[in-house]
């Protein structure tokens, strides 16, 4: 008998020379033979039948593979170590394997196990009455527990959230799966569900082939919709999934989507098709949709890529709930570009081409624009000496419709800043922008003749300086914890009048919002079409009360005078008169619990509030109160067929670690009275399940998408993917 540390020096030597011979001859010529290092209180070892016991806090330890146990027993002839009482064997990997009774070849990777347990890398667990263990890396059980989750801490002998409870039970470590032979599913203890066969990824497989939880929906518009989605991987860098949906009422759907990364850049692509038994009934009798969307770098400065999506007609996508699928995000159109886009120094450059596709009743394609080019440029330059900075903007578009009028601009701004500041704290800046551009427009005869487009074919030039200085004093007071700033802030541009801009096409500042967040803009106009002209001068005041412990009180109001009344601004936008209408915000938070905002605009003559946008939130994390309020008069909105009076009310609610809800309600509070959607969500979750109820009551609709009621019921377990059910 040996005691712990003659026997670290004496058998160390001759356990590592006796592990390897024989038997795992194979292994040696595959692998580099490691050392061996063995602990143990104390050690006995019979010469004569070639048999060592390690016994008392026994580890041993093979490269990254540990053993650790009570008793621990080496013969020499068999090569054949069995170990009891606490056993754990710490696989490289991070697996950890515990049991009772444990059998194992010399080199500690292959044999069987009595009353295991392990615990996977991915904190996955298993439980089994035996098991072998083969090649280091497959392992057999019999009578075995798979699950994902935690045990409670206040009860570890309590079922988990949910586990698969089966006959056998095959992990292959080399190919990260695992398969069930007479499996249960079951939650809580409860059995629940039954299959003969089942096989999923261990948790640390990221990609596999194979089918995906079913997706099952119930809709009064396309009746019951079951899809079954198969993942296909298709190498390292791509993959694809293949989903066929059966329909009660009509036709197959079919519908995909491949992904594939390159060495610089990417493409993903989906699409959607069925032969509808609705053809008679104004559709297509084939319906689908296709998009694509790919980026890739040229070199370190530029890169080109593409966006491409069509729908065979307006109601595809929503009918047959594609944009849920596939997340289209888009609601009123659909938009494909292709582009060439360069960033060096400090300009930009990008060359685009736009094809577009209506998505409401109204939209007729022959006059949906073509773009074919849309290019820019953008520089800016260093500060001067002084301080000040130039920068120049240059646009070319190209517009083509079939029945409509065709357009093409080339502009070129060129602008100048400096700003400067007092002594006494007071901040000027100076600038001055020169915009150029010339025109040509073309198929008038079929013109709309509205005032966004010229009733005459041919070239028109333009060139509009603007000048302007800005003054703002911003006072700031500090009292204990309360910091006061009050800012009087003015500004006056001056530019020659051009008048209504009638004779020019207008294709890109067709609105204007006008508020607090625009007023002192040289022009407010969204884009290069129409420009703000004449002499006008704007007067504003801003006010923020902070506290050190977050309360926060921010007011501001403004308005602007012209010298002459702006006919290039629409019609009651509140900024084409000699006194423009009063615009301002409203910021406040008293506590972390209460924060609002208001913003307004008063129309200068009747002092009538055409815009209200409202917002208020209340409560504490746990229990959080929403509500927001959006009045929004017709005449300030040139395009808009009525007043908007809507009215959004919200609820979230975190009942506890596990269990949070959510509440919403959109009201229409203006002549079409109504709840426009209302909708609540139940979801428990925890570190291995998520359960969901969803539902939701619409009251909008249009063609073959009328008024619906969805309910969806979403259940995800972890590693075994996510089914859904859905109500409409």
């Amino acid at each position: 008998m040996f005691r712990k540390h003659a026997f670290l020096i004496g058998f160390f030597g001759w356990l590592a020379a006796a592990a390897w011979p024989g038997a795992h001859a194979q292994d040696r010529r595959a692998r580099p033979e490691l050392p061996v290092m063995l602990t143990a209180d104390e050690l006995v070892a019979d010469e004569d039948l070639g048999i060592v016991t390690a016994l008392g806090n026994v580890e041993v330890a093979q490269g990254d593979r540990i053993l650790r146990a009570n008793t621990l027993t080496f013969n020499r002839r068999t090569n054949v170590v069995t170990a009891s009482g606490g056993v754990s064997l710490v696989e490289p990997g991070g697996d950890v394997f515990f049991a009772e009774f444990v059998e194992l070849t010399s080199d500690l990777r292959d044999g069987v196990m009595r009353d295991l347990r392990i615990l996977l890398a991915d904190q996955s667990r298993f439980a089994a009455v035996t098991a072998r263990r083969a090649d280091g890396s497959r392992t057999t059980m019999r009578r075995a527990t798979y699950s994902p989750c935690e045990p409670c801490a206040e009860n570890p002998s309590r079922a988990p959230m949910w586990q698969i409870r089966a006959a056998n039970v095959r992990h292959d470590e080399a190919r990260k799966e695992i398969v069930y032979d007479e499996a249960w599913l079951e939650i809580r203890g409860v059995p629940v569900a039954y299959t003969p066969y089942l096989a999923h990824p261990d948790g640390t497989e990221k990609r596999k082939s194979g089918f995906l939880p079913p997706d099952v929906a119930i809709s009064s518009r396309t009746g019951t919709m079951v899809a079954t989605p198969y993942y296909w991987t298709l190498g390292p860098s791509a993959d694809a999934t293949v989903t066929p949906i059966i329909l009660s009422n009509d036709r197959p759907l079919m519908s995909a989507e491949y992904r594939q990364r390159f060495g610089a850049g990417q493409v993903v692509t989906d699409a959607s098709f069925l032969n509808t038994r609705r053809d008679g009934e104004g559709f297509p009798q084939w319906r689908g949709h296709l998009r694509s969307d790919g980026r890739f770098d040229l070199d370190d400065n530029w890169r080109t890529g593409f966006d491409i999506v069509r729908a065979s007609d307006k109601t595809y996508i929503d009918r047959y709930r594609i944009r849920q699928r596939f997340r289209f995000i888009e609601q009123d159109s659909l938009t494909s570009r292709g582009f060439v886009e360069g960033f060096q120094d400090r300009g930009y450059a990008v060359v685009n081409a736009f094809a577009f596709q209506g998505l409401r009743p109204e939209d007729d394609p022959t006059r949906t624009p073509l773009v074919l080019p849309a290019a820019a440029y953008s520089w800016v330059g260093e500060p001067g000496r002084a301080g000040g900075r130039f920068n120049v903007d240059a646009s070319a578009v190209s517009i083509y419709r079939d029945r409509d009028v065709r357009t093409q601009r080339g502009t070129i701004l060129a602008g100048w800043a400096l700003p400067h500041t007092t002594r006494s704290g007071e901040i000027y800046t100076l600038s001055a922008n020169l915009q150029s551009d010339i025109f040509h427009s073309s198929n008038t005869a079929y013109g709309t003749r509205d005032a966004f487009q010229p009733s005459e074919n041919g070239i028109n030039a333009r060139a509009l300086p603007q000048i302007g200085l800005s003054w703002r004093l911003p006072l700031v007071r500090r009292d204990g914890s309360l910091r006061t700033i009050v800012e009087p802030m003015t500004a006056f541009f001056i530019a020659p009048n051009a008048g209504s801009q009638r004779d020019l096409p207008n294709e890109d500042s067709r609105g204007l919002t006008f508020d607090d967040t625009n007023l002192f803009r040289i022009n407010r106009f969204s884009g290069y079409d129409r420009l703000e002209s004449g002499q006008r001068f704007i007067l504003g005041l801003n006010t923020d009360f902070r506290s050190v412990a977050g309360q926060r009180l921010s007011m501001f109001v403004g308005q602007q005078y012209r010298m002459n009344d702006e006919a290039a601004l629409p019609l009651g936008a509140g900024a084409d008169t000699r006194f423009s209408d009063v615009v301002g915000r409203t910021i406040v938070q008293p506590h972390e619990w209460f924060a609002g905002s208001y913003r307004f605009q008063i129309d200068n003559r009747n002092r009538e509030l055409l815009r209200s946008i409202a917002g208020l939130s209340l409560g504490p994390s746990a229990l959080r109160y929403g509500l927001s309020h959006a009045r929004i008069d017709r005449s300030i909105q040139p395009t808009a067929a009525r007043s908007i009076n809507q009215l959004t009310q919200t609820l979230t609610a975190r009942i506890d670690e596990e269990w949070r809800m959510t509440g919403r309600v959109i009201e229409s509070l203006g002549s079409d009275r109504g709840v426009l959607l209302a909708g609540a969500t139940l979801i428990y979750e925890d570190n291995c399940f998520l359960w969901g109820v969803d539902f939701t009551r619409r009251n909008i609709g249009r063609a073959d998408i009328p008024p619906d009621t969805a309910l969806l019921f979403r259940f995800v377990f972890r590693n075994l993917g996510e089914t859904g059910v859905r109500g409409f």
